[in-house]
């Protein structure tokens, strides 16, 4: 099995060896398939595009135009990973899913599933993204990421906690940030599950976050066992109370929460696609 992921590379070169068509190709790699990645900014000459199995069009932003219009080759099975469709909205996967005469969408959001599309969770890369010491755990409670709509829940969680805030800390700087914190604070976007969510878990350290969205059951997310879920401010402060307050209560939820990290990275997402890949192969013989 031969794979192309098509995906501009990452414009923040801290940040360039976590890009999703990196991350995909390791992950591709532990299962021994054997994956190309191009696309704006990648050193990559022009692929023979018929030459592949499949073609995956992971998340583009394209301003010139530079995505290929895939309607012409017919040899590949064709996906195309929607991840931001939550606040790009649907309809530009649609056009593009018609364009290029796709086989499958791979939604991110499971409320936007359809006929022609399956729920692609997002996930973390575990080659880079690695539970730290314990004496690592300098911090209560931070946060990593960017601010958006999240602002009056940081500075409700300062007020309780204090909060350590790192902002647009990305690459090997953001493991280390989520790494120094016994609880991350976390909140989607919309209906979306952000890479925050998993990349909190698989860092080993306990994932706060609203829960708002049936999206944390359906992925194993318990709360009080692997995580703290929270409908209000009221039962967020009394959750994360208890579990600065108890290391033997934080370390086992802590390890509940590296089981469950296990099951969304991107090798597991790898051998879905595998497995996708292969039934739609076999309904076109």
């Amino acid at each position: 099995m031969k794979v192309l992921i098509i995906q501009e590379n990452g414009r923040h070169e801290k940040n360039k060896h976590l890009r999703e068509c990196n991350s995909m190709q390791r992950a591709f790699a532990s299962e021994g398939v054997e994956c190309d990645v191009w696309g704006l900014g990648h050193e990559t000459p022009d692929p023979d595009f018929d030459s592949y199995d499949l073609i995956i069009n992971l998340e583009n932003y394209d301003e010139s135009g530079w995505v290929p219009d895939l309607s012409e080759f017919r040899s590949p099975v064709k996906f195309l990973w929607a991840i931001d469709a939550h606040f790009r909205g649907t309809a530009v996967y649609e056009r593009e899913f018609n364009r290029g005469e796709y086989d499958l969408i791979l939604q991110a959001t499971n409320s936007f599933v359809d006929d022609n599309s399956i729920w692609m969770p997002n996930a973390y890369d575990d080659e880079y993204l690695t539970p730290g010491d314990s004496e690592d755990k300098t911090y209560d409670v931070g946060f990593c990421g960017n601010i958006l709509n999240r602002g009056s829940l940081l500075n409700s969680t300062d007020s309780m906690f204090g909060l350590k805030k790192d902002i647009f800390v990305i690459g090997q700087d953001m493991v280390d940030a989520i790494r120094s914190y016994k609880v991350h604070i976390n909140a989607n976007i919309s209906q979306d599950m952000n890479y925050r969510n998993f990349e909190t878990i698989g860092c080993g350290t306990i994932l706060a976050a609203p829960n708002t969205t049936d999206q944390y059951d359906l992925l194993g997310f318990k709360d009080n066992v692997n995580c703290i879920l929270f409908k209000n401010m009221e039962e967020f402060e009394e959750k994360v109370r208890k579990v600065l307050e108890d290391d033997s209560y934080r370390d086992k939820m802590s390890k509940e929460a590296k089981k469950l990290a296990k099951k969304h990275t991107y090798k597991e997402r790898a051998k879905t696609i595998i497995a996708q890949w292969k039934t739609i192969k076999k309904e076109q013989q």
